[in-house]
């Protein structure tokens, strides 16, 4: 018989199998972002208390799944998904999230065909779940605890003791309308946390959201310095997938992340903030214009950096005082080069920088002859608003330029490539504009004023990959995107925020 804890730092409960709290919790927030997350709200109201009201405070890292039906948009209006078969597209519309997710999951649970989702899941299951990393100091793995809600925790808990029999490393019980869920002997010890203050009551997080704006379908906030000590330490899961690449002689990390996934009409988007971002501090704007909006209009590839030069002094400076031998050598293997550092990567972002390549660029690539002498005239391009006449000796220096077909400056700004009639359009900006174009001014959030910018047509490539897309509702799917774009934007010295969006096609 299972003992059930229902307050922080009470009694051991017996517990048993691990897969319930796994698929049902975890598995119900992997299911619906992977398939069904796109049909979930842009603002979700009601519901009861976030996971964060029952988490530890002290948590490293958080996550959160909110499925409330009650603010949902209707199947309709997402235009990515008509590609789906009607059945499924209209269980979505109707807000049957939980069952969809179920059935997805039930092959995978022991007896899971004996358990019927009307009678023994859905009186009790309900919409939102959340995970949290309680650090536990040097060397030692995170606690990892889960919290899914419940609406009737009696038959939730009467649900896991009857089948949660295969293992008994797993504690649950109940926290207010949450069953949580933590190793069996890490259940006093996440209590106690818990009793100290939840997730919810630390200022820090709650500013942190308050600053990410609405929570959609999914959320997730981290202490950007637990989480390096955590990688550093060595002690958990996240190191097998790092590998190599965690050195623990590398400068320490600070500041927090929050970020969210949440839907348009017209939209998917992730949108997220830093804080606190210590030594990557992104310098304001310069008063140069941004050279992307300036871009024509039917550019298929887009990818720019605002004040990269001041960005790339700030980013040294930091480097040589945390790691000064490093640097030294690095500056060294590039003077013998022939190349200075960091001057001559200042020089070539500049104050304003843009790469591009036109609606065309698949078409030139492949009607390339690998006969032809020279470099093939292709419609890409790079532009720079920097000292023209320094960066034109630096590549002649280094013979950079040998076998450019094109190369003009025109007030301050450098335009280059390999097609002179592309070079041409590019640095003579007529016709319409990327900036005037609707297309990228839905995909790409605060363009004028953002620090990077990365903007991707779909349109021009779907001719070349579609027909690689055996599934048709996948295929129609795949037609309903029009555009990709992502914009970071500086706030202050350590703090910033930026967003992808996935856009619908508006033919």
């Amino acid at each position: 018989m299972t003992t059930v804890t229902e307050n922080p730092g009470g009694d051991l409960a017996e517990s048993r199998g691990k897969k319930p709290w796994l698929l049902i919790g975890g598995g119900v927030a992997a299911a619906v972002l992977i398939s069904g997350g796109a049909y979930a709200v842009t603002m979700l109201g009601g519901g009861g208390d976030r996971p964060a009201s029952v988490l530890p405070g002290g948590a490293a890292m958080y996550a959160q799944v909110d499925l409330d039906p009650e603010a949902g948009q209707k199947i309709s209006a997402v235009r990515f998904f008509q590609g789906l078969d009607p059945e499924l597209r209209e269980q979505f519309s109707e807000g049957q999230w939980r069952e969809w997710a179920w059935n997805q999951l039930r092959d995978e649970l022991d007896g899971g065909e004996d358990i019927d989702f009307e009678t023994d899941i859905e009186p009790w299951l309900g919409d939102r779940a959340g995970l949290a990393l309680l650090p536990q100091g040097e060397g030692e793995d995170p606690l990892v605890t889960i919290a899914l809600q419940v609406q009737d925790g009696d038959a939730a808990l009467a649900f896991f003791d009857e089948h949660a029999q295969n293992e008994a490393d797993v504690a649950y019980w109940l926290e207010s309308d949450y069953v949580l869920f933590t190793e069996q002997d890490a259940q006093q010890t996440v209590q106690a946390a818990i009793a100290e203050g939840t997730l919810a009551e630390n200022e820090t997080f709650a500013s942190d959201m308050d600053d990410l704006g609405e929570a959609g379908i999914m959320a997730f906030w981290a202490d950007t310095a637990e989480l390096d000590d955590m990688l550093v330490a060595g002690a958990n899961p996240a190191m097998a997938m790092t590998g190599d690449m965690v050195d623990s002689e590398m400068p320490e990390v600070a500041g927090r992340t929050a970020a969210t996934v949440r839907m348009t009409p017209d939209a998917i988007e992730l949108h997220g903030v830093t804080r606190g971002a210590e030594g990557v501090a992104i310098p304001e704007n310069s008063d140069v214009d941004s050279l992307v909006t300036q871009l024509p209009a039917d550019t298929a590839v887009a990818l720019s950096l605002e004040n990269g030069a001041a960005m790339i002094q700030s980013a040294w400076d930091y480097y040589a005082e945390q790691s000064p031998e490093e640097v030294a050598d690095i500056t060294q293997e590039a003077a013998a080069a022939g190349f200075s550092l960091p001057d001559d990567i200042k020089m070539v972002l500049g104050d304003s920088m843009a790469l591009s390549a036109g609606s065309d660029i698949v078409e030139a690539f492949m009607n390339v002859s690998p006969t032809d002498s020279g470099m093939p005239a292709l419609p890409i391009g790079y532009r720079a608003a920097t000292d023209t006449e320094r960066l034109q000796t630096m590549l002649t220096e280094n013979g950079l330029g040998a076998g450019v077909l094109a190369l003009r400056e025109d007030d301050g700004v450098l335009t280059l490539g390999v097609d002179q009639g592309y070079v041409d359009t590019l640095a003579e900006g007529s016709g319409e504009t990327l900036g005037e174009s609707d297309l990228f001014t839905a995909a790409v959030a605060d363009a004028d004023n953002a620090q990077m910018v990365l903007f991707v047509n779909v349109n021009p490539f779907e001719q070349y990959y579609l027909p690689e897309v055996t599934d048709a509702n996948t295929r129609s799917a795949l037609e309903q995107l029009g555009a990709v774009g992502m914009s970071g934007t500086n706030e202050s010295d350590s703090d910033g925020h930026f967003t992808v969006r996935f856009i619908a096609d508006p033919e």
